[in-house]
């Protein structure tokens, strides 16, 4: 009946149990003429040692039943147990051996990195499995940065990413523990001691070891479930490392962002002093009214207030930027760096609706999928009862002499049969369908949205680029020299600048716009779609 179990990641840990009872059966068969030639003796409620036990003395086998009867069949060969007792240790040394080489911890492989940012090293390349991790050594960036440079101290020192890191290797610790077997029990015990007075004479002394053999492939699906556990958190690092890269690129996006807006407040302070400048000397000269110098020193005083702003607005984004890194404080000087470049031509949305299945949280869910599955094959092996095995040594103080004892234990699955986590299961399996599709939608809905930012902020750009800026700057030229001229007033040529810097402002926000929609497009579908 044994040898009818087929689990093939399991055989090693049933060699003990198939060699023990089939050896016990083939034998028991052998000698059944012998033992029913002899006598049969039944008596209700006898305990030798414990139930589930066999206990063997000089030449009689005794099998304790769990309900309570005993059945003695004299005259039984000792060789039997010799037999019994080798092929039982041959299987169990067995078994030592193969699952002592079958434990070695697995290293979960974490999944094949999207094109975006492959070429940069990450933390986990540099953790060892199974090892305390070496700290990455912190380097300062200083004078203007490129994107590269920002981009490979992010992925190599961030510390987001860096906890992600661990939880691979933890993954791995869990895929190492998943694959071990019970551990053996040893048993002592002492028992009918001063039994009439006698003091330990009287004592049977038991020494017990035993073992507890998983069936129904437990063993295989927990590992299983262990390995697909491991790959999912190496989609989650990847996923944050896509994350991580996508962010370090629209910090320093905004960095350079503020860089123009410092550089645009600057200018715009720089010609309010050229135009308060030429207002006072026309209110010397008589041909403005005095009003109008407080006008010009106001309009000074609110470029002078955008500028600080601008500046401070520049501080945080370097600091932000600078903390993708692990940086404490900034180091740096500025970012070097273009806004003025876009996609020519613009990507359409069908090329990249196939890309999305280079997005990790869609990658993902194949994985998810095979892990609800093995959950779902463990559950269904854990109603499978396990079996448990002992051997051990009796010694009978009170006539000197001494027993082996024998013992199999098999829990009778009648009332809980694991119905409720197998059920639990198949509603989960189900679920993470339903999930995997809402993802999909999710993610597609997404990218349209993204594109559609993108292409509006595209036709800003070009626009403002185009058309506005260079008609803003021709006006504003034509007002300040109508102005010196006397053909304009003041509030004609003031109108006319700050009309030109707000239509320079809203090209830089433009192309803020345009940049970020590209990164994020960049992380949806895991590749670049141009050169900025």
């Amino acid at each position: 009946m044994w040898r009818q179990f087929k689990v093939p990641s399991s055989k090693f840990q049933e060699s003990f149990v198939v060699n023990f009872v089939a050896s016990f059966v083939e034998i028991a068969i052998g000698k059944a003429h012998a033992a029913l030639s002899g006598s049969w003796e039944v008596a209700s409620g006898q305990w030798l040692v414990a139930r589930n036990k066999m206990i063997v003395r000089s030449k009689t086998v005794t099998i304790a039943i769990p309900i309570a009867i005993t059945i003695k069949i004299k005259n039984m060969e000792v060789s039997m147990i010799q037999r019994m007792l080798l092929n039982g240790v041959m299987g169990a040394c067995a078994t030592v051996l193969i699952t002592g080489c079958a434990t070695a911890g697995r290293q979960v492989a974490l999944p094949e990195a999207r094109p975006l940012g492959a070429q940069y090293p990450t933390a986990a390349q540099k953790i060892q499995p199974h090892k305390e991790a070496e700290q990455v050594p912190a380097v300062e960036l200083t004078g203007l940065i490129r994107l590269e440079e920002a981009l490979g101290s992010a992925l190599l020192r961030n510390p987001t990413l860096d906890a992600f890191s661990y939880g691979v290797r933890a993954a791995e610790a869990r895929v190492l523990q998943a694959g071990l077997l019970p551990n053996p029990e040893l048993e002592l015990s002492l028992e009918e001691v001063d039994r009439d007075g006698a003091g330990f004479d009287s004592a049977e002394t038991a020494i017990v070891l035993g073992q507890v053999f998983e069936l129904g492939g437990k063993h295989r699906w927990r590992t299983r479930v262990a390995e697909a556990e491991g790959a999912l958190a190496g989609w989650d690092y990847e996923s944050k490392r896509l994350d991580v890269f996508t962010e370090t690129a629209q910090r320093f996006m905004a960095v350079l962002v503020a860089q123009e807006h410092v550089a645009l407040a600057e200018s715009a302070v720089e010609l309010a002093e050229k135009t308060s400048r030429a207002v006072d000397e026309r209110v010397k000269a008589g041909k403005e009214p005095p009003f109008q110098a407080s006008k010009g020193e106001a309009e000074l005083d609110l470029a002078r207030m955008e500028a600080l702003g601008a500046q401070n607005a520049l501080g945080v984004a370097r600091k932000r930027l600078a903390a993708m890194w692990g940086a404490e404080r900034v180091t740096f000087e500025g970012v070097a760096g273009s806004l003025d470049g876009v996609l020519r031509p613009l990507p359409a949305l069908d090329t990249l609706r196939p890309r999305l299945s280079l997005n990790p949280d869609l990658a993902r869910w194949e994985t998810e999928l095979r892990l609800r599955q093995a959950a779902l094959a463990s559950e269904k092996a854990a109603r499978v009862p396990d079996v448990g095995v002992s051997v051990g040594y009796l010694k009978f103080e009170e006539d000197g002499t001494d027993a082996f004892v024998f013992g199999i234990s098999v829990p009778l699955p009648i009332f809980n049969r694991n119905q409720g986590n197998i059920w639990a299961a198949r509603h989960d399996l189900s679920r993470a369908h339903a999930e995997h599709m809402a993802a999909e939608l999710a993610l597609s809905a997404e990218l349209a949205e993204t594109h559609a930012v993108l292409v509006g902020a595209h036709q800003r750009v070009t626009t403002l680029r185009e058309k506005v800026v260079p008609a803003m700057e021709q006006a504003f030229g034509a007002a300040r020299e109508g102005y010196q001229q006397g053909k304009f007033g003041f509030l004609d040529m003031l109108d006319a600048q700050r009309g030109l810097f707000e239509a320079k402002g809203a090209l830089v926000d433009a192309w803020s716009d345009y940049h970020t929609a590209v990164t994020a497009i960049q992380k949806m579908t895991g590749t670049r779609i141009g050169d900025r």
